[in-house]
């Protein structure tokens, strides 16, 4: 008899830096997250797909879990609670070094979730030695889980028995999506985080974190596509910086992220960098509004 079609929802969970968009990245075989060493680089759900003969896993990348301090933060915090809500499989993740339980925030998104199952994966376990990789960082319990898996995304081991046990706690279910599809983002978003992606890289201490990338426009070209792309900051001399000298800096990361389109999309591209300030934004209700970071009226 053939097993049956297995297919659902799984949530990345974890701390900033415990490795959650290069493991997505790892499943699915594709970079679909930006990753950088900055802690809080993710700032939306991301859904990486992953299929298999016989199942298909949509991902769900979520911001590091923080005690937020600033109306943007409670905001990411909010997208990370909505994104655990109706998941089948949690897989909480943690960096295997850590030597700091899990925060309050943390702790408290856990002990609300209620998925099908809860899975303990314990990544960047290379970077132990090897007669400590089968020690977990403080305040977890593998009781609390119906698995722990111990990975390392950036060195691909351990998937494979992963995703297994992922799919064995998947119900039976349809396809949600074309077996070629890798993501449920489309390009627009894709070009505005290559961008963000290329500051968190060449910008320091607060300005990436001030930083919003908008696709202002995308327009399919027989040629070259053209993409112009806003990126806001929140001070005038915010704006200095990100351009640079002789607007070296903003050329580094205009010609980095067109490649990383170029690849993506298998097209040649054209791309226009713009920078405005938008001062505070992330204090402001309406910018966290129309960014897309809050919904109206919460």
């Amino acid at each position: 008899m053939d097993k049956p079609f297995r297919s659902g929802y799984a949530a990345i969970l974890g701390k900033p830096n415990a490795g959650k968009s290069t493991l997505m990245n790892a499943l699915v075989g594709m970079k679909i997250a930006i990753v950088s060493d900055k802690p809080q680089t993710t700032r939306d759900r991301i859904g990486g797909i992953l299929t298999g003969d016989d199942y298909q896993i949509v991902f769900v990348d979520t911001p590091g879990v923080i005690v937020p301090r600033d109306r943007l933060n409670e905001s990411l915090m909010a997208r990370a609670e909505e994104a655990i809500e109706h998941v089948d499989v949690l897989l909480h993740l943690v960096d295997a070094t850590d030597r700091e339980p899990p925060n309050e925030r943390l702790t408290a998104l856990l002990a609300r979730a209620r998925p099908r199952a809860r899975l303990l994966v314990v990544n960047k376990t290379d970077l132990l030695a090897p007669e400590h990789r089968d020690r977990l960082p403080p305040g977890l319990d593998s009781a609390d889980y119906a698995a722990t898996v111990r990975v390392s995304a950036l060195q691909r081991a351990g998937l494979d028995r992963l995703i297994a046990e992922i799919v064995s706690h998947l119900p039976a279910g349809p396809l949600y999506y074309d077996p070629d599809q890798l993501s449920d983002r489309d390009e627009r978003f894709f070009a505005a985080e290559a961008v963000r992606e290329k500051v968190f890289l060449y910008l320091q201490q607060e300005v990436p974190y001030a930083v919003y990338t908008e696709v202002d426009a995308f327009e399919e070209r027989p040629q070259k596509d053209f993409i112009r792309i806003i990126i806001y900051v929140e001070h005038e001399s915010q704006k200095g910086i990100v351009i640079g000298e002789g607007g070296r800096t903003l050329k580094q990361i205009g010609r980095e992220a067109r490649q990383e389109i170029e690849a993506l999309t298998g097209r040649p591209a054209y791309l226009e960098l713009w920078v405005k300030v938008r001062k505070n934004w992330r204090r402001r209700e309406p910018d966290l509004v129309r960014f897309g970071f809050k919904k109206p009226g919460r």
